[in-house]
């Protein structure tokens, strides 16, 4: 005598999976699911539906939609469109998990201000984060401008997005020069310096005031936080010496400028 299948009730079926009612009804609605519905009119899920279930619980909790489910994934057959699906999303949830990391960087980033300053405020937190997401490897400075300068700060790294594009070039630069072991005093290590000080003028726009707090920015280097030792080593074994030697050369004497940048 053959045995009659086992059928399960909606809610006996949810108690299974650890879903609610309403999501099995859900996915009834958006033809995901459906059950068998008896001649009493009640819905029966079969075994066959608990396997579908099980696929679509799956599916969603690497981050496939419903819609990408129910149109595509759960008609494939074959071990190459699983394995390219995969793939696929592979590279979607890692992606993920770097944007998190850098969330979380810019957190700790931020957290690490908060201690430094027990009086900071809302918007040198915003500038913190928002220096960080635009991948500023400078942010740290941020807590050496007052006020106004912040503001100025603010102005050119929201209203010119530009600049941090040219900031990133520059640094990206100095990171190769140094890695190299290129000459401070070359013709490449020079025209980094150029760069750079220009850099310096554009950000400042003749402003003394701030240029005396990227001047001792650059004094304070023993005090950079951690996150930034891999920038830290070449400004102060290569960038400095360059520098230096950039502004002898052209006979630029600022006030605390040259003591700035020997410093340390």
């Amino acid at each position: 005598m053959e045995q009659k299948e086992h059928l399960f009730s909606t809610g006996e079926l949810a108690n299974m999976v650890g879903v609610s009612v309403r999501t099995l009804q859900y996915y009834d609605e958006q033809n995901l699911l459906k059950p068998l519905v008896t001649e009493g009119g009640r819905r029966r899920y079969t075994r066959e539906n608990l396997m579908r279930l099980e696929q679509i619980l799956f599916l969603k909790s690497i981050g496939f939609s419903l819609e990408e489910i129910k149109d595509k994934i759960l008609d494939f057959k074959t071990g190459p469109d699983f394995k390219k699906m995969f793939f696929q999303q592979r590279k979607v949830l890692i992606e993920q998990i770097e944007n998190l990391n850098h969330t979380v960087k810019m957190l700790d980033a931020t957290i690490a201000e908060t201690l430094n300053n027990e009086d900071i405020n809302m918007d040198r937190v915003i500038m913190i984060l928002e220096s960080m997401k635009r991948g500023n490897p400078y942010t740290f400075a941020v807590r050496y401008f007052d006020d106004d300068q912040l503001k100025n700060y603010a102005l050119q790294l929201i209203g010119a997005p530009d600049n941090m594009d040219y900031v990133k070039d520059i640094f990206k630069r100095l990171e190769q020069l140094y890695e190299t072991n290129a000459d401070p005093a070359g013709e490449d290590g020079q025209e980094l310096a150029k760069r750079w000080w220009s850099m310096t003028n554009r950000f400042t726009e003749g402003d003394a005031k701030l240029l005396k707090s990227l001047i001792y920015v650059g004094q304070d280097i023993k005090n950079w936080p951690d996150e930034v030792e891999d920038v830290k080593k070449p400004i102060e074994n290569f960038l400095i010496k360059a520098l230096r030697l950039y502004l002898k050369s052209h006979d630029i004497e600022i006030d605390g400028v040259e003591e700035g940048f020997t410093k340390g």
